[in-house]
């Protein structure tokens, strides 16, 4: 039975790490106070934010048969929003989300995924890996301060591609990391004392520089306190990712407004948080990297698009392949 050290407790590190822990001894770093990755809730108060990935569907039937027990268990469901495109402001289009083509969420919140996944798994969590050092024919991992955090035979990275590439730098797989360019995205997040006006529960906006807008507690199993979430469009966090977090949140009030039409700035919670690692564009080749004889391997949803299907996909294949018969 061989050792893994996962790192990242994304759903790429935890799909990885529960399909590996059924023939051996996983353990998975996590460098947050929490599980899921960008599959993030916040709750403040009454008010409840899911503030990294809005929703997800379901393209492939390894993913599909992945959701099926979560549905059933009620960690997943479907949320049947009206959905809208805006261009300057006004309505371009509608359209109800239906049962035939499902947006899912996990219930009562993003984060109940990751959660779900991690329950049976050796988490540990505040715990940042800062170096891989190969001795012998195993992997030292050390962590802030030099502090030793184990050895183990197999390290899987799933951190979003610059801080792979970070972890892997001189190793036989950092160049798959190394070619990606992840976009950065703010979330801001108003609470109201009662529910805004809208004619839609989750919009698309062009023209702007927020590209997205949801009431939250629209979604199955949020508490009733009306809750937006606003994301602002990558290109825009790109270039204004190290600005003053003031003059952000002033920034995307204002095109809040101008697009809706709602003083946001007089919510009784506004607040905004920045993912530096948020997205990353399609992405050809390979759905993971692997070193074989240096048991070294990356997977994550940067090896195909910045979707939760994307990092399924990536985690699902490469765990696959390292089962006992995998090919």
């Amino acid at each position: 039975m061989a050792t893994f050290a996962v790192i990242g407790a994304g759903l790429a590190g935890l799909v990885v790490a529960r399909t590996l822990a059924q023939s051996h001894d996983v353990v998975v770093f996590e460098k947050s106070r929490g599980v899921g990755g960008r599959m993030a809730t916040r709750r403040a108060g009454t008010f409840q934010f899911d503030h990294g990935a809005q929703f997800f569907t379901a393209q492939t039937p390894a993913f599909r048969a992945f959701l099926e027990p979560l549905i059933e268990a009620g960690i997943v469901a479907d949320w049947p929003a009206r959905f809208a495109e805006l261009r300057r402001g006004q309505v371009a289009g509608s359209r109800q989300w239906d049962n035939e083509h499902p947006h899912y969420v996990g219930v009562p919140g993003m984060n109940a995924i990751g959660k779900a996944l991690a329950s049976r798994l050796d988490v540990r969590l505040d715990t940042a890996v800062t170096s891989l050092k190969r001795t012998g024919k195993r992997w030292r991992l050390v962590g802030d301060g030099q502090s030793p955090l184990g050895e183990f035979d197999w390290v899987i990275v799933t951190a979003p591609a610059a801080q792979a590439a970070d972890l892997l730098a001189s190793t036989s797989i950092a160049s798959a990391a190394e070619r990606v360019r992840m976009q950065a995205c703010f979330a801001l997040m108003l609470g109201f004392d009662e529910a805004v006006d809208l004619p839609w529960q989750a919009a698309l906006v062009h023209d702007a520089d927020i590209s997205w807008i949801s009431v939250n507690s629209s979604k199955p199993g949020r508490t009733p306190a009306s809750s937006l979430i606003v994301h602002s469009t990558n290109a825009w966090a790109d270039a204004h990712a190290d600005d003053d977090t003031e003059a952000v949140r002033r920034h995307l009030l204002d095109e809040f407004r101008e697009v809706t039409g709602i003083d946001g700035a007089s919510a009784p919670f506004v607040d905004v948080h920045r993912w530096r690692y948020a997205n990353v564009d399609a992405q050809e080749g390979d759905l993971y990297v692997l070193d074989p004889d240096k048991q070294l391997a990356a997977c994550g949803d940067w090896f195909v698009r910045g979707r939760i299907e994307g990092a399924f996909c990536s985690a699902d294949a490469l765990a696959n392949r390292l089962m006992p018969g995998g090919t």
